[in-house]
């Protein structure tokens, strides 16, 4: 019986045809390779099923500095306010950083999450949502033995392990906002079920409109899911009641947006028939009209403290256990005083 003769690393240069320098980058995950040649390369290592030499990778891989930042990518102005923190960190105290986005409702998520991490020279992880929220993508990184640190996580981790926002307490203190300029008839527009932490914005609603004694009527409380379309969806259904609401939080911008544009499809004014606040202060919200009262959120410093944190669990440094990072309201022309 013959045995198949095992493919080389010069066969896969000539299938990508590539030179075996660029090969060899991809496999160790070298930076400045185009995304081109990198799906050339590794389509070629899948269909020859090219094993790398496993002592020549162990050498590779020794100590490395080499650290990723795992993202969703629907909110560009999110992810690279993150991204700008942790890059700014890494730059000062000389780690590299892999910038790697992954679909999270993709057929073979955890396959590809898998096939990236074994590939790549990472001595952790930093993950942001949804991801920080999914217990079967924690438990592939922690099958790899691989520090992490999550971000703005709902789960029961580790206070080591995460970096958190106060969206439940600044959540409270906007719904306050709005009650003290004369609103009771507050909706709430919660964001998307797979990011738990956010339901802390839903829960610091509760909050605010328990302690001044205002029943929460559950008729003005939409489920959304952090996009334009569903802040536009939700509007449609309040506006249309017959004692529709005097505001409308909306646990992000983009629905805040989505509401604005329903309620100006309405005939009505903001903030003169209808007030509106969001959350995040994504750059839009200073542009529309009438720009947006919303949440800021230190997205720059997240990302910087979450490397800073990460980087402190690889050098063995005393870590700080309890990371919070406050965000603080932004107050614009979107609210009126009501009697």
């Amino acid at each position: 019986m013959s045995i198949k003769k095992a493919s080389t690393i010069q066969d896969v240069a000539n299938k990508a045809k590539v030179s075996i320098k660029t090969v060899s980058r991809v496999i160790n995950n070298e930076p400045n390779v185009s995304l081109e040649t990198v799906k050339k390369v590794e389509t070629a290592i899948d269909l020859l099923d090219y094993q790398p030499n496993a002592f020549a990778q162990s050498l590779a891989r020794s100590k490395p500095k080499i650290i990723s930042l795992i993202y969703d990518t629907p909110s560009p102005n999110y992810i690279s306010h993150i991204m700008e923190g942790v890059l700014a960190y890494c730059y000062k105290v000389d780690y590299e950083v892999i910038i790697h986005p992954l679909r999270f409702n993709e057929v073979g998520l955890m396959r590809s999450a898998e096939k990236f991490i074994k590939k790549s020279r990472l001595a952790g992880l930093i993950v942001t949502p949804p991801y920080s929220d999914n217990v079967e993508f924690i438990k592939l990184i922690e099958s790899f033995d691989l520090p992490k640190v999550l971000i703005s996580s709902g789960l029961n981790i580790s206070e080591e392990d995460s970096i958190k926002t106060n969206d439940r307490e600044v959540s409270m203190q906007m719904t306050d906002y709005l009650i003290s300029n004369g609103h009771k008839r507050i909706a709430f527009i919660k964001g998307h079920p797979t990011h738990l932490c956010i339901n802390d914005r839903f829960k610091g609603y509760q909050d605010a409109m328990n302690r001044a004694g205002i029943e929460i009527d559950n008729s003005i409380v939409e489920n959304g899911l952090n996009s334009l379309s569903s802040g536009e969806q939700c509007a449609e259904r309040l506006l249309s009641l017959k004692e529709r609401p005097t505001a409308i939080f909306s646990s992000n911008d983009e629905m805040a947006a989505g509401v604005i544009k329903v309620a100006y499809r309405n005939g009505l004014n903001i903030p003169s028939d209808l007030s509106v606040v969001g959350f995040d202060d994504s750059p839009m919200t200073a542009m529309i009209t009438p720009p947006l009262t919303t949440v800021k959120q230190p997205l720059d410093a997240i990302g910087e403290k979450s490397a800073e944190k990460l980087i402190d669990k690889l050098e063995n440094k005393e870590l700080v256990r309890e990371s919070v990072i406050n965000s603080n309201i932004i107050y614009r022309d979107s609210v009126k005083k009501i009697n």
